[in-house]
Parts: C-alpha cells; sequence; structure tokens
C-alpha cells in the first residue's frame, strides 16, 4: 500500500484522525488495526511504526479528546451566577452551535453521534467529562436565578438541564456541517428562538428573557460575520 509522504509527526496526526473515526464507530474493543491503518492510507506495519499496539493508539485518541474538549470549553469561559448569566449562558453554547462546520470541535461532535449509533463508548467518554466540566457553572446560575427571582416553578435536575442544552446544541451544530443545512431551520430566527425554547423550558420569567434578547441583538451580526467567513467560531 502506497502512502502519501509526511513527517513521522504529520503520519502519526494522520493516523490519530483515522482512528478517531473508527474508534468513534467500533469502539476500543470492536476497531481493529487494519482498519485504521486502511483510514489512514498507511500498511499495519507502518501503523505499528508508530503505535505499538491498538490501545496505544486509543490512548493517543483520548489526549486529543481531552485537548479538544479543554480548548472549547475555556472560549465558552464562566457566567456569572444570575438569570441573565444563565440566559448567556444559552446564548454562549447556541452561537457556537451556529457555526456548524466552522465551529471548534464540530467533527468530534459528529463523531459522538457516530458513536451512538455503535457502541457509544467514545460519546460516553465525550458526555461524562463534558457534564463534569461544565454542569458546576450551570448548577450556581440555575441556583441564584431561583434565588433571584429569575426562574420559578418545579426545579429540574441539573445534570438533565445540561444534556438537554447539549442536544438541542448538538443538533443544530451538525445539522450545518454540510454545504447545505440539513434541518430547514428558519435562520433569522434560529439562535433567537433556541434560547427562548430553553429558557421558557426552565422556568425563566418571561420579561427577563425579553431583557436578554434585545441586549443580545448585537451579537447576531458578529455572529453571521464569521459564519459566512468560514472562520473557525468559539462562543
Amino acid at each position: 500500500m502506497s502512502a502519501t509522504r509526511l513527517s513521522s509527526v504529520g503520519r502519526r496526526a494522520s493516523i490519530i484522525a483515522a482512528a478517531r473515526a473508527v474508534f468513534a464507530r467500533h469502539g476500543l474493543e470492536g476497531a481493529r488495526t487494519q482498519q485504521i491503518a486502511r483510514a489512514a492510507g498507511v500498511s499495519e506495519a507502518l501503523l505499528f511504526r508508530h503505535f505499538p499496539t491498538k490501545t496505544h493508539i486509543y490512548r493517543a485518541v483520548l489526549r486529543e479528546v481531552i485537548s479538544d474538549q479543554n480548548r472549547v470549553f475555556r472560549s465558552f469561559g464562566d457566567a456569572e451566577a444570575s438569570t441573565e448569566g444563565l440566559l448567556e449562558i444559552l446564548l454562549r453554547t447556541f452561537r457556537y452551535a451556529t457555526a456548524g462546520m466552522y465551529a471548534l470541535n464540530a467533527e468530534g461532535l459528529r463523531m459522538v453521534l457516530g458513536s451512538l449509533a455503535g457502541d457509544g463508548g467514545y460519546a460516553r467518554l465525550v458526555y461524562r467529562r463534558a457534564l463534569r466540566l461544565t454542569l458546576p457553572n450551570l448548577e450556581k446560575a440555575l441556583q441564584a436565578a431561583r434565588a433571584d427571582g429569575g426562574i420559578s416553578g418545579e426545579a429540574l435536575s441539573t445534570t438533565n438541564v445540561g444534556a438537554f442544552i447539549e442536544h438541542v446544541s448538538t443538533m443544530m451544530l451538525v445539522a450545518r456541517c454540510h454545504e447545505k443545512t440539513a434541518i430547514p431551520y428558519e435562520e433569522d430566527r434560529v439562535l433567537r428562538d433556541a434560547i427562548l425554547f430553553c429558557a421558557r423550558g426552565l422556568g425563566v420569567a418571561e420579561p427577563r428573557i425579553q431583557q436578554f434578547l434585545e441586549q443580545m441583538k448585537s451579537c447576531e451580526p458578529e455572529t453571521a460575520a464569521f459564519i459566512r467567513s468560514g472562520t473557525p467560531v468559539t462562543p
């Protein structure tokens, strides 16, 4: 099997990228080194020159997953503990999603969906770590919003709230990872409506939502410009 000539570092990176997709689909146990080599366009012999075992490849993939997650969550930053901070979390999350294929780690989220259709191992790793990193900030915002009267009604599980917000965000993003958006959203309203949908579901008072949306309008042209330019978007 002929292989494109790359530096040792470049070849290693290409193998990890190929392995990430294979592991996402088949899991550690189901993936085969032959599949990874084929996806990377190399022979198994060359594969094993870079990684002595499949487990070594998997560990390298996990390090990249962690690195990508860290980059995304650093770009989100921490929101203040308040009703407005809670709404800011929604804005940052869904603004990130509207970037589609240009968002940081967009390919990683596509692989999560592939894992969910496979053995789920990769998705479990990504989701558990994502929730562990994001729930403390979300919990503080939810508690503060309830304390300042911004939220009413029965309290929801913070874990479930974090997961539900992620579900909406991931589908919005992955649907945009094509030349034409796969889901026919009304694009001129999608960011606003996503915030309305989740904020109302959380029980946020309507006047607080509307006040926040008015303040948010200045962000929308900036987001649209990022998407048109094809620049990787951070929240």
